[in-house]
């Protein structure tokens, strides 16, 4: 890393981790975040990177702003009047994906389950059952007083 960005990196950790990641709980974007620090993604990688435990506090802090949107869609809809409601529409739906890109429990997209059948297993199985009903049949019947 070159002196312009170890310089960045040392602006960032000026303002300190906590801080950060508080602005970010509350809502305000990463990429805001780090226009103000005149950063790109590669160099704030490094810096969440660069000590132990970082990564899973900048987890952490996604999540709770998966909260904060998620909050901030339920009082847009709330407080939506009937002038504005195609516009708060939007910001709902808006708030309701960045909310479900922050925090898995905001994603109520339906899951795809994938399954898998195979004809000749299923044909084995059936020819299996149609022998068992086959030895039934060939069964001699005795009724219990053994005539």
């Amino acid at each position: 890393m070159g002196e312009i960005g170890k310089a960045k990196i040392a602006a960032i950790n000026a303002v300190g981790e906590d801080e950060i990641f508080d602005r970010m709980s509350r809502g305000e974007t990463v990429s805001k975040i780090i226009g103000e620090f005149n950063v790109g993604w590669k160099l704030w990688n490094k810096w969440l990177d660069a000590e132990r435990g970082r990564k899973d506090r900048y987890r952490a802090a996604q999540e709770a702003a998966g909260h904060f949107f998620a909050s901030r869609a339920v009082d847009t809809a709330q407080n939506a009047d009937p002038a504005t409601v195609n516009v708060s529409r939007l910001q709902v739906d808006t708030d309701k994906w960045i909310a479900s890109k922050l925090n898995q429990q905001y994603d109520v997209r339906q899951k795809d389950i994938a399954i898998n059948i195979s004809v000749n297993d299923l044909h084995a199985q059936a020819a299996q059952l149609l022998g068992d009903v086959d030895d039934i049949e060939d069964a001699e019947i005795v009724d219990e007083e053994g005539e």
